[in-house]
């Protein structure tokens, strides 16, 4: 009988919104992923039993949050493997936290936007990265729903069975409700108007932050020629509160900012080869609008594919993350594209099937006997 692969030894890094989710994840059945570190900052979680803060986790064990991922590394039942980035976006607030985990031996699978295709708008970023991953036989990567999911992983599986691609059109209109205060600060939700605008001007807010990413991984995988990607946003309010489901934002007073719609175009001359459009709205339904993710791609095969409803930001994201755990371990050294992963993900139940033996075979039916993973 095959050896039972190893579980992956993860450390969670960022409790917050989606670390949660995550461990929630976790928590439905992953026997090939074994959390053995937790931190977090805030003091309220830091030198708390991860068991304390979730009491349906089976697989938190032991294990007290750190405030540093030197502190977990020591305090770790057993030699860690990868890191659950789950912190912040920007890159100049990660990068410190990206580059101490590279240092340590530890793989990287980030939720931060800015670490799906980084080289387009963080060339230097992604070239220190890439060069302290090498350094030390590890990889870094990033996922999440979006950028990761249904901007472009989605739509490269659908165009597979297509070709000539010449258009695609990708509409995702979502609930934020819960959105945690990383993605708040940089969106821009429940500001007013004016204060927005000003905002997106200025480059104090911009948006969701991986839409250009999304975009040209597009154009590359379908060879679709593009020579510039525009964005623009426009704003909804309404004239009632509105619950944000977050405690740093509670109900949204009348008047400010409840939805935003941001559509990012991959631009040929003066032709839209590539239309992204996310309807971020807190609600969306008392507004009238369907959370769902529309795909259209105009090729020899027209192909017209929806989701519905959309994939959950949050929680979709925690999913796509730990799911892409195997792919990450096991990649080479270096920053890794995560659209080179299979699409399978992490294998789920620790097994495998092979024939029964020692059932009798019959026409019309297939005995199984299951096995540990190799």
């Amino acid at each position: 009988m095959p050896e039972a692969a190893r579980p992956i030894h993860v450390v969670l890094f960022g409790l917050g919104a989606l670390g949660s989710l995550v461990v929630r994840c976790l928590a439905e059945g992953y026997p090939l992923i074994r959390v053995v570190g937790a931190v977090d900052h805030d003091p309220a979680k830091a030198g708390r039993r991860l068991a304390d803060l979730y009491p349906d986790f089976a697989g938190a064990g032991e294990i007290v949050v750190r405030a540093s991922l030197a502190e977990a590394l020591v305090d770790a039942p057993a030699p860690a493997d990868l890191l659950y980035h789950l912190t912040e976006s920007a890159p100049e607030r990660i990068e410190g936290q990206l580059l101490e985990a590279l240092a340590a031996g530890l793989d990287v699978l980030s939720a931060s936007e800015a670490m799906f295709h980084p080289a387009l708008r963080h060339a230097d970023f992604a070239a220190r990265l890439d060069a302290a991953a090498r350094a030390n036989g590890v990889t870094v990567s990033g996922t999440g729903i979006n950028p990761g999911f249904s901007f472009d992983s989605v739509p490269l599986a659908l165009a597979r069975a297509t070709s000539g691609v010449r258009r695609v059109t990708i509409t995702r209109a979502i609930d934020v409700t819960g959105t945690g205060p990383g993605d708040i600060d940089h969106v821009g939700y429940a500001l007013w108007p004016r204060e927005f605008e000003e905002k997106i001007a200025s480059g104090r807010i911009v948006g969701h932050m991986g839409m250009p990413e999304s975009i040209a991984a597009i154009a590359e995988r379908l060879g679709l020629a593009i020579d510039r990607i525009e964005e623009k946003w426009e704003t909804e309010v309404a004239d009632f509160p509105v619950d944000s489901g977050t405690p740093s934002l509670g109900m949204i007073e009348p008047g400010r900012v409840i939805g935003i719609t941001q559509t990012g175009l991959g631009l040929s001359g003066e032709e839209t080869v590539i239309r992204m459009s996310l309807i971020m709205y807190y609600d969306p339904e008392r507004f009238g609008i369907a959370a769902a993710d529309t795909i259209e791609i105009e090729g020899a095969h027209h192909i017209r594919a929806s989701l519905r409803p959309a994939a959950l930001s949050l929680f979709g994201a925690a999913n796509v993350i730990v799911n892409a755990t195997a792919d990450v371990h096991g990649a080479a050294p270096g920053l890794y594209d995560m659209l080179e992963a299979p699409l399978a993900g992490t294998r789920r139940g620790g097994f495998r099937y092979v024939l029964d033996p020692a059932a009798a075979a019959r026409p019309g039916a297939v005995p199984l006997k299951r096995v540990p993973a190799a």
